[in-house]
């Protein structure tokens, strides 16, 4: 990614958080939306901003009431948080902890529990390595075929094109 685009990504992120600050929801989704796409268009390694970009707009979407919106986008960027950072950092403590609120409105408390117990093993120092990713290869397809997000993954129109053993966008 260029200096230029990811000024851009960052000049989107600090303005949803200024809008976030203020109670303009509508108005952070939008600029977080546009970071994302941004994140994911552009050459080069992305994961990062886009991470960050999918965190925060999943959590605006679980406060708002959105659910399976949010746990769409908080799966992603937990996925995209591991691809960058690894299984255990203590940046993937917001969208997990996010993801297991969704988990437990939506009423599947095992799960919800699952999460739980990870952030507070990311957040202790304890987190054992996941046996196996988030979701797993036959979860849900990729989000660009309901976001119109490009994709790192390979899926492309909502059909499945591996791009190497295990390559898919959740798992």
């Amino acid at each position: 990614m260029d200096t230029t685009t990811r000024r851009r990504v960052r000049r989107h992120l600090a303005r949803a958080r200024r809008h976030g600050a203020e109670g303009r929801y509508a108005e952070a989704e939008g600029d977080l939306r546009a970071a994302l796409r941004l994140a994911r268009t552009a050459a080069g390694p992305v994961l990062a901003e886009a991470a960050e970009a999918a965190s925060a707009l999943g959590i605006l979407l679980e406060a708002l009431g959105r659910p399976s919106e949010a746990e769409e986008v908080l799966l992603f960027a937990v996925h995209l948080y591991e691809r960058a950072y690894g299984p255990d950092d203590p940046r993937l403590t917001p969208p997990l902890n996010a993801l297991g609120a969704v988990r437990q409105r939506r009423g599947d408390l095992a799960g919800a529990e699952r999460l739980y117990a990870r952030v507070v093993g990311i957040a202790t120092g304890t987190a054992p390595r996941p046996a196996r990713r988030t979701v797993p290869h036959g979860g849900p397809t990729c989000l660009r075929t309901r976001t119109g997000f490009p994709c790192l993954c390979g899926w492309r129109d909502g059909g499945a094109v591996r791009r190497g053993p295990g390559a898919h966008s959740f798992g």
